[in-house]
């Protein structure tokens, strides 16, 4: 009897556990995804990512005009007034782009000089763009429904609360009945955070615990509805570039040339011309030293060792 069960017990058990991924593998079948992207996912990421896509679906409702593609069919068969010239447009426009082999939200992506980022007021990613692997090397699916507690600096915190969720009142102020949740759509967001970077300086990409920290110039704005109290932080993150990167604007007076490891010159600005009287083609492949004054070999030579 005992033995009949253990048995059934573990007949159970495995059937309970054949149903549970069965249940779990038509839920990832749903997910917004690509199938390769999906199979690879645990249990514990197929349930953060349903709730991440639900939860990125109500957010829509905090912007109105938006029409998904299956309402804006709906429309047209139902509408004769879809006759219109934007309608006419817009139609006009992305079948242009399907003509050229373009997807639209692909050509969206790549006019941005960053990555979609919105968050909820407790600090969730609601959503993140796919190219945030382009700035971060961290993939959509990791980040998606995370918290971004554990991927901004501790530093950024306080400013990303505030930025978050509208600045604290004073104490007069909250008498007067002004309270900190109120909300106020579209208001505009400025600030600067730090964000876990996986990609190295050569391109390579290192695992997280490993990862450093890019700076990240977010604009954005307050999306919310003041009597559900539903709020969005929606915002562009922008990498900002490397000093060593930045092009410093040169003087009107001021020339540039670049040279060998023999200071043979390989490369003369243009405005050398008006300064000193000297085509490019005059000084390619000549030497410095044949250029300088006598009196200024010292002072040249010690600019060399020094750096100075």
């Amino acid at each position: 009897n005992n033995e009949k069960r253990k048995e059934k017990s573990r007949d159970a058990a495995r059937c309970r556990r054949s149903r549970e991924t069965e249940i779990f593998q038509d839920l990832a079948s749903l997910l917004p995804m690509r199938p390769e992207e999906v199979e690879h996912l645990d249990k514990a990421s197929v349930m953060r990512l349903s709730i991440a896509f639900l939860k990125a679906r109500k957010m829509l409702e905090l912007f109105p005009d938006f029409q998904s593609e299956e309402q804006i069919a709906i429309k047209e068969d139902n509408d004769v007034s879809m006759d219109s010239m934007e309608e006419f447009r817009y139609n006009e426009a992305k079948l242009s782009l399907k003509s050229l082999g373009l997807d639209p939200e692909t050509i969206a992506l790549q006019t941005l000089d960053g990555f979609l980022i919105i968050l909820s007021a407790d600090g969730d990613v609601t959503y993140i763009s796919e190219n945030v692997n382009e700035y971060l090397g961290i993939s959509q699916i990791d980040i998606m429904g995370q918290p971004i507690w554990d991927y901004s600096h501790q530093c950024d915190h306080d400013e990303l609360r505030e930025a978050l969720n509208g600045r604290h009142h004073s104490p007069s102020e909250l008498l007067n009945g002004v309270a900190n949740s109120d909300c106020r759509p579209m208001e505009n967001r400025d600030f600067f955070l730090r964000l876990k970077c996986t990609l190295t300086s050569r391109g390579r990409s290192v695992n997280i615990k490993s990862a450093s920290y890019k700076v990240l110039h977010v604009t954005g704005h307050i999306a919310c509805k003041d009597k559900e109290g539903q709020r969005q932080l929606v915002a562009i993150a922008r990498p900002l570039p490397h000093p060593a990167n930045i092009e410093v604007p040169l003087g009107s007076s001021t020339f540039l040339t670049q040279h060998t490891l023999g200071m043979k010159f390989s490369y003369v600005d243009d405005i050398m011309l008006s300064l000193l009287g000297y085509q490019p083609s005059d000084l390619l492949g000549k030497s410095l030293y044949d250029c300088h004054h006598g009196t200024d070999a010292e002072h040249l030579m010690s600019t060399f060792k020094h750096g100075k």
